[in-house]
């Protein structure tokens, strides 16, 4: 039996719509639980979900089932993002002019194309753009099943900075809300609330001492509300004391690693007692130079202007990254690896959509970024799926196991081996039908050669 291509994928997807099942066999399976590999695997899908996976020579074929063969490959669960921000980039960075529903929409499509299937965007929706895009998808009003689940924030929360601009995202200032008091704050956070949105998010450092800090009174009154709606908080911090302080306002998530001091013994006794989940974030600041921007993969949507811009601000930067400095990535990196030794509950986030992060590539470029820290390969992976998944409260996927959706990435080389092998993307499958990433390719080099654009090599 041949190894599956991308016309014999295609007819499995119509095949399974038609009979009800497809036998995908002989893969080894990685199921994201950070300990289970099944080798030779056998995994039944009918009407996307899997409906039996184990050792293929212990799942008892019927004749009839269609039969695809994943033999020499690897596959793994879909990826769950939940931080990033949408809607922003283009080229080679963010900017608020490129905001709009369309290119949330691309966005969304080129995060599916890398194997991301579920995405939260994290407190910059512009006059909600976001809400809006997300509901047509809930509602099934796209039109378009080759893209990433959308999950909103809305507009964050910051303090003014009087006589300057505020300290949230810099591409981002105006869209998001100026807390002047915790009344206010309560305020927008039942707006927030009366819009459905997925989780709230507020900035708390003070971006180097160059912005205006939320008060106590006021963060504490965002963490209350959110609560009262039964909403997760999300803090973006800087420090060890910015993350003691988010915890005890009640914070549920810590956008980002503390980055200075090392974290002491009182920090992780507040993250291990309250269960609060750390996010990641550290490929944003990694000092890996510019060889990534190299990669394959990421030339099948990505123009060759883009690179090149890019590789020019990274070597402008050199050998700093384009946020922070390296001693604050080296002191990221041990953190990480205390927390997971201490039980932390650390959550995968790539920060996708500024800076370095290209949308869907990022995603890839931040499970190298953690295995290269320290954390085992199947660690690595658990935190991007089963963690990730469970932290937005999705039961229904992030594992490879009987009952749940049939998502996952068919790769052509073994990620345990080699983090950037999750990069080597074979095919796409959400809820047991495959991504059309030859669709996807062909939409974004139209759009991107009528601006006249070239592909890298070109």
């Amino acid at each position: 039996m041949s190894v599956m291509s991308e016309d014999s994928a295609d007819r499995a997807s119509c095949e399974q719509e038609q009979t009800g099942a497809v036998l995908f066999e002989g893969a080894r399976v990685i199921v994201g639980d950070g300990e289970r590999v099944i080798d030779d695997c056998a995994v039944v899908v009918r009407e996307g979900l899997i409906e039996e996976i184990g050792p293929r020579d212990a799942v008892i074929p019927d004749p009839a089932w269609r039969t695809v063969s994943l033999h020499g490959k690897t596959v793994m669960p879909a990826l769950v993002n939940p931080h990033g921000h949408i809607g922003y980039w283009k080229g080679a960075g963010a900017d608020a002019v490129n905001f709009s529903a369309d290119n949330i929409i691309d966005h969304l499509r080129r995060l599916a194309y890398y194997g991301v299937s579920v995405f939260q965007s994290l407190g910059t929706d512009r006059d909600d753009t976001e809400i809006r895009v997300r509901d047509l998808q809930r509602r099934g009003e796209l039109g378009d099943e080759d893209l990433a689940v959308l999950y909103s924030a809305g507009s964050g929360i910051v303090a003014p900075t009087p006589g300057s601009d505020n300290g949230g995202p810099f591409f981002a200032v105006d869209a998001v809300h100026e807390a002047t008091s915790p009344e206010d704050a309560r305020r927008h956070v039942r707006a927030l609330a009366a819009k459905n949105v997925d989780a709230v998010k507020f900035w708390l450092d003070d971006r180097h001492g160059s912005k205006a800090r939320l008060h106590p009174d006021v963060y504490r009154a965002i963490v209350d509300e959110a609560h009262t709606h039964g909403l997760k908080a999300a803090a973006h911090i800087y420090t060890v004391d910015d993350a003691k302080e988010a915890i005890r306002a009640g914070a549920d998530i810590l956008a980002h690693l503390p980055r200075t001091p090392a974290p002491d013994e009182e920090l992780i006794e507040l993250l291990t007692s309250r269960d609060v989940a750390v996010f990641t974030s550290m490929s944003i600041q990694r000092p890996d130079g510019d060889g990534w921007l190299d990669d394959p993969a990421l030339a099948e949507l990505v123009p060759a202007e883009a690179i090149a811009d890019l590789r020019a601000r990274i070597r402008n930067n050199s050998p700093q990254p384009l946020f922070d400095t390296v001693d604050a990535y080296q002191r990221m990196e041990s953190t990480l690896r205390t927390f997971v030794d201490a039980g932390v509950r650390v959550v995968f986030s790539a920060d996708t959509g500024l800076l370095t992060q290209f949308p869907g590539f990022a995603e890839h470029r931040e499970l190298e970024a953690l295995a290269a820290a320290g954390l085992q390969p199947l660690a690595v992976i658990r935190t991007a799926t089963q963690r990730s998944a469970a932290l937005l409260g999705l039961t229904d996927r992030g594992t490879l196991e009987a009952g749940k959706r049939a998502d996952f990435i068919v790769l052509d080389a073994d990620p345990l081996q080699d983090m950037t092998h999750t990069r080597r993307i074979d095919s796409v499958w959400f809820k047991g039908r495959r991504i059309d990433r030859r669709g996807v390719r062909d939409r974004v080099w139209k759009a991107a050669e009528q601006a006249g654009a070239r592909r890298p090599g070109a």
